[in-house]
């Protein structure tokens, strides 16, 4: 299904084609050149070429006449994005019937546009031999085993001291232009506070949530936040907002509220979710859609009283990605669960369960795991992390609910994971089946593997199985070099290390949902336990809360009291009965 701008355009007059081997079959059969259109529901240049050069009759012809041209979406096909993008949306790369890069090129006026299609295609005609002998003398990389690395502790510190050497002390966020919401930053420094208690990746967060909702990247008219400001100061946003970015801060706001019992991170928490769960979904289903988008529309012309003509300038509209990312509804998911318990709101926890039943129903095969979008039939499978992220959900909601099949459907994925996306050399491809052009090359990338390695740690400690620790260590010693030039996006990764060197720790707690004393409880386990890998079962009680520890053989509580929770407390679990 092929999306263009809603404004009026002729884009769709190109012949475009979804990406697929029998795509370079047939440009091989007819001697073109592929053409890859990498776009983004919400991106103002690509809504641009749309209404502009891509319906300029000229492009029209030479996209169909001397060219296979094919036209994704970086939310679609992140596989694409990630092999393909260069410098944003939209990339325009262009193949050789074997699948070659090329050149690739951003927006263009026609002109430009024209000018770089006839010159492609007059080199490949002149230079055709020596593209096809080229390909035919690549043969397929055979995978060797290598030695495995060994992990370094240090690499914790070294990423969290990244993360403060670029944090904005003014106006918080990371770096001193372009501020993005990165909310995966916010979860590692609160994290490393707990255990640590280290003060300054408290108040830097809470700073940074605080600039965020007190400027323009928050949406003071429908709410949510936009997915990033050109000013530091927050004051300049893209309005587009991203369903994984609000389950992000959705969690940062929750999880800063139990830290501190400010009543601005609840209330803030309420805001996200009733923007999800009215701006962001129907009343026609459990799951939420992809992203928001504002859209000046094109002008109106008319004639006034003197016969002249006139020109309107257009509105301002908001379209919605209406398909279903089953990573991001995931995370969601998860979200929704935990502010079930915080935020006292019950029927959070059936509409996360709700949308994982949908998922599970409709975006999943048997021998791939899940798929990573719905837009009335599910596509693409296999992707690293639709995988881990729905398994990390459906851990969290056996979590919250004792049923056991969502534990199996998780350990399900796992087992798919472990088969399907092993790189031999260490760490999990981001793909399960390799394919045409850079699809011949599958990518262990940081990101992924630091949620996978994360997904595996929760697997094992639910399941009691070892063997999934292992699985965490081979995501883990994939990368031990240098974490400073990933900078914020090395967050997921020192997390899942910062896990994997912890002792595991189930904590249960019982309690009224939005009980104050349940988070003081949970509060007080954190800050003084947080030296061990911590899993927070709940059960709804209307009984004083309590909290219970279980180390998996012995087992400690009733506790109802925050200050009788001690770092020293865990040593106890030792001779004491289950």
């Amino acid at each position: 299904m092929f999306r263009f701008s809603p404004n009026p355009n002729k884009a769709n007059l190109v012949k475009w084609r979804e990406w697929g081997q029998e795509v370079f079959d047939e440009a091989q059969e007819q001697d073109k050149l592929v053409m890859l259109y990498i776009g983004a529901f919400w991106c103002g240049f690509c809504q641009g070429m749309d209404e502009t050069t891509l319906s300029n009759d000229e492009t029209i012809t030479l996209l169909n006449a001397y060219f296979i041209p094919i036209r994704v979406e970086n939310a679609q096909r992140p596989d694409l994005d990630a092999r393909y993008n260069q410098d944003g949306w939209p990339s325009i790369a262009f193949l050789t019937p074997w699948g070659d890069h090329l050149a690739t090129v951003n927006y263009m006026p026609p002109d430009e546009f024209c000018t770089v299609l006839a010159h492609l295609h007059q080199t490949y005609q002149d230079q055709q031999e020596e593209f096809r002998a080229a390909a035919n003398q690549q043969t397929p990389q055979s995978a060797t085993a290598q030695p495995p690395a060994r992990l370094r502790a240090s690499a914790v510190s070294e990423i969290v001291n990244t993360l403060i050497e670029i944090a904005d002390p003014v106006n918080g966020g990371y770096g001193p232009d372009h501020k993005f919401l990165h909310p995966e930053a916010h979860n590692l420094l609160l994290y490393r506070h707990e255990t640590t208690s280290e003060s300054e990746c408290l108040d830097h967060v809470t700073l940074t949530l605080d600039k965020m909702r007190n400027s323009a990247t928050y949406d003071s008219e429908v709410g949510g936040y936009f997915r990033y400001s050109s000013k530091a100061d927050w004051s300049e946003p893209h309005r587009e907002k991203l369903l994984a970015d609000h389950a992000g801060i959705l969690m940062n706001f929750l999880r800063s509220f139990i830290l501190t019992e400010n009543d601005d991170d609840r209330q803030r928490s309420e805001e996200v979710v009733d923007f999800l769960t009215s701006t962001m979904s129907d009343s026609s289903g459990a799951p939420f859609f992809g992203c928001q988008d504002y859209l000046r529309t094109a002008p109106t012309l008319g004639v006034d009283s003197q016969g002249r003509t006139t020109r309107t300038p257009g509105g301002i509209i908001s379209i919605i990605d209406d398909w279903i990312y089953t990573d991001a509804n995931a995370q969601v998911a998860s979200a929704f669960l935990e502010a079930s318990w915080v935020l006292g709101r019950p029927k959070l926890k059936q509409r996360a369960l709700a949308v994982l039943e949908f998922l599970w129903t409709n975006c999943r095969t048997a021998d791939n795991g899940m798929f990573h979008y719905h837009d009335g039939e599910p596509q693409v499978s296999g992707l690293l992390n639709d995988q881990t992220l729905m398994g990390t959900a459906l851990l969290d909601a056996y979590r919250f609910t004792g049923n056991q099949s969502y534990m199996d459907q998780a350990e399900k994925l796992g087992k798919l994971v472990l088969s399907n996306n092993s790189n031999p050399d260490g760490g999990y491809y981001d793909i399960s089946e390799r394919g045409p052009g850079h699809l011949r090359f599958p990518l262990t990338l940081l990101v992924d593997n630091g949620r996978a390695a994360s997904f595996f740690l929760s697997l094992c400690d639910a399941t009691r199985k070892p063997e999934y620790r292992r699985a965490a260590l081979w995501a883990l010693r994939a990368f031990t070099d240098d974490f400073a030039p990933y900078g914020v996006y090395a967050s997921d990764y020192a997390l899942a290390l910062t896990r994997y060197m912890s002792s595991p720790l189930t904590i249960k707690l019982e309690a009224r949902p939005g009980d104050s004393d349940s988070r003081r409880l949970v509060r007080a386990v954190r800050i003084r336990l947080g030296q061990h890998r911590l899993t927070l079962w709940v059960r709804d009680s209307e009984s004083s809360a309590a909290v219970y520890l279980w180390d998996g053989l012995e087992r400690v509580g009733p506790i109802f009291h925050a200050e009788e929770i001690i770092s020293e407390l865990a040593a106890s679990l030792q001779g004491t009965p289950d």
